[in-house]
């Protein structure tokens, strides 16, 4: 998997640094992340002294529009980045890669509601509640949006949301499902919602307007125009993080964090087995076979998951980049990547941490932390591994594929 000199686009304002490079910034904060972990958890959500000194590490800019100072890496710089992360602080991890996902995310608004965004601070940040679930009227010039919007990741250290409601069908649209770009000053976050059992240090609360907030025209887009990948951003020259499929490339932004939330439940279990002495034994875990086996299992199917998701995305976004358009076959592949790799990350974590006995299950440990957040993370909707399974034997089959992909 090499990290350097992966494609984007040929106009970048300023060389941006090497994506190993990058990463080994992101290796170095590690320490950190893991002694918050458990503050992290505590507060719900990810101090902002945090998510400052990952900016100052150019780490949230992975997938930002180059012409607002983003560096235009592809979908798997998003993986190797949340694997990084991940092993110190799944929390963490989801909030930063999240913080380049909807960077990525709004390349699909025309030009001019990415310079509302970013024009007069390119530092601003996006949170993006995504389901349709508030209400919406038209009015001159615009809309005028109200509802309560929840699962917004990382919302107390973002500038700007997304909200979303049904657009009703009309002489202007054919309506359908709509997101719409607003400052998060214009709405308020419930500070009553995400008490959770896992990932609680995300921050996803509610949002919330009970008074329509205004959103002009140019800062909507149709979901179906994003899914069809004909959103106003693929209009926009020198704008390729926009020709990404969100349905195919999304989850990528989760599914690294996984990875990484199991690479460091391994660690953590390793350390335990090194000291633990069972009753029966005069030696450690470590000694077990039983044990040395399961270890040895484990550090394989990371592996393995990691390489087979970053081998399909990065040949899928090479594809991109050079202007191509995905096949359906492609495309079910990597959806099929990220549930495996979702799946193969929770049964490691799940695995490890029923061997390592009782004592794992102590709030001071870190395996439970890991166990417990990485099967909260796995009920995101777009893990669903039984429906992705069941979209790649439809596509084997010679059955055109159920799902969005």
């Amino acid at each position: 998997m090499n990290t350097e000199n992966l494609p984007g686009s040929s106009a970048l304002p300023a060389p941006r640094p090497p994506l190993d490079e990058l990463i080994a910034r992101a290796r170095a904060l590690r320490p950190l992340l893991a002694e918050r972990a458990a503050q992290t958890e505590a507060d719900r959500r990810v101090a902002a002294d945090v998510i400052a000194k990952l900016a100052d590490q150019d780490l949230l800019a992975l997938c930002k529009p180059a012409r607002f100072g983003g560096f235009e890496f592809g979908p798997s710089a998003m993986v190797l980045l949340g694997y990084e992360l991940g092993q110190a602080c799944g929390s963490t991890a989801w909030c930063a890669n999240l913080a380049n996902c909807n960077s990525w995310f709004a390349s699909y608004w025309p030009l001019q509601a990415q310079q509302d965004l970013w024009g007069q601070d390119p530092g601003n940040r996006l949170a993006a509640p995504l389901a349709p679930t508030g209400k919406v009227e038209r009015t001159e010039g615009g809309y005028r949006v109200s509802g309560r919007w929840a699962y917004a990741s990382n919302c107390e250290n973002s500038d700007w949301t997304v909200i979303s409601a049904l657009l009703p069908e009309d002489d202007h649209s054919p309506g359908g499902a709509a997101w719409f770009l607003t400052p998060m000053d214009t709405v308020k976050i419930d500070q009553g919602t995400w008490h959770m059992a896992g990932m609680q240090g995300t921050g996803s609360k509610t949002l919330y307007s009970d008074e329509p907030v205004f959103v002009p025209e140019h800062r909507m887009v149709l979901v179906s125009e994003v899914i069809d990948l004909v959103a106003p951003g693929t209009q926009i020259e020198g704008n390729p993080m926009a020709r990404f499929g969100f349905s195919t490339f999304g989850a990528t932004a989760l599914v690294g964090p996984m990875l990484g939330m199991a690479r460091g439940a391994l660690d953590a279990f390793i350390v335990t087995a090194k000291s633990k002495i069972r009753a029966n034994s005069e030696n450690s875990m470590a000694h077990n076979p039983f044990v040395q086996s399961q270890v040895g299992r484990a550090s394989a199917t990371i592996d393995a998951a990691l390489r087979l998701l970053m081998t399909d995305v990065e040949a899928g976004e090479q594809a991109v980049f050079s202007g191509k358009t995905l096949e359906t076959v492609e495309r079910v592949q990597i959806r099929r990547d990220l549930a495996f790799a979702a799946g193969a990350a929770t049964g490691v974590v799940n695995d490890l941490f029923a061997a390592a006995g009782s004592s794992a299950a102590d709030l001071g440990h870190p395996l439970q932390r890991f166990w417990r957040d990485v099967n909260a993370a796995a009920g995101h909707v777009s893990l669903d591994g039984e429906a992705v399974m069941s979209m790649t034997g439809r596509q084997l089959f010679g059955l055109p594929p159920a799902g969005f992909h």
